[in-house]
């Protein structure tokens, strides 16, 4: 091999690896309370910008089993909230990361056990920037209203539905940029405050 081609394949392997850790940032946070749960939870990686997937960790402090449903749920990125990036909101079914590729609605959650989830999750303020994976994520003081995330729910299954009948292998993935516009317009409909609020949403506060 000629010293320019090996220097190519270093640089090359360098910024892949760069590419790599830059994608996949793991962030040490502290567990906060599942809303409307006894479960304990943590975003610990986003990989992602207007949409992606956020590895969280789902605990479980009691002497029983507990079951997991992200419905509702969103995430807000630590920081001051009226220049912090778009918020996430957690929508369809989620992974286990011991069988990332069987989609599950919810999760039962042993007694004293603590398991790795994978979930879809979409930004849901329009009028703010993308987040990356530099951005480290609390889970929201509550969730979103019921009537809110059944109907994005609603809109994000129409959208998987219209890809599967196209015959696309993977519905879901294939659909991801309608079921963020969904999401926008779903939120934009009908505004209401969430955990997380600033400055940036004076504007949609007076409609």
């Amino acid at each position: 091999m000629s010293v320019g081609k090996l220097v190519r394949n270093l640089a090359f392997l360098v910024v892949s690896l760069f590419v790599t850790v830059a994608s996949a940032e793991r962030h040490d946070t502290k567990f906060k309370t599942v809303p409307g749960s006894a479960l304990q939870i943590r975003a610990v990686e986003y990989d992602g910008s207007v949409n992606g997937t956020l590895k969280v960790q789902v605990k479980n402090p009691q002497k029983t089993a507990q079951k997991f449903t992200a419905a509702g749920l969103y995430f807000v990125p630590q920081g001051d909230p009226d220049t912090a990036p778009q918020r996430l909101g957690a929508v369809g079914p989620m992974q286990l990361a011991t069988d990332s590729k069987k989609e599950q609605a919810s999760i039962d959650v042993p007694a004293g056990a603590t398991v790795d989830v994978a979930l879809d999750v979409f930004c849901i303020d329009s009028h703010r920037g993308s987040p990356t994976p530099k951005n480290v994520f609390d889970v929201g003081a509550s969730r979103m209203p019921k009537e809110l995330s059944q109907q994005i729910e609603k809109n994000a299954d129409d959208a998987v539905a219209v890809e599967r009948k196209a015959g696309k292998a993977a519905p879901r993935p294939a659909a991801k940029s309608a079921i963020q516009s969904e999401v926008w317009k779903s939120r934009d409909a009908n505004w209401v405050e969430l955990d997380g609020e600033g400055k940036q949403e004076v504007a949609k506060k007076k409609r």
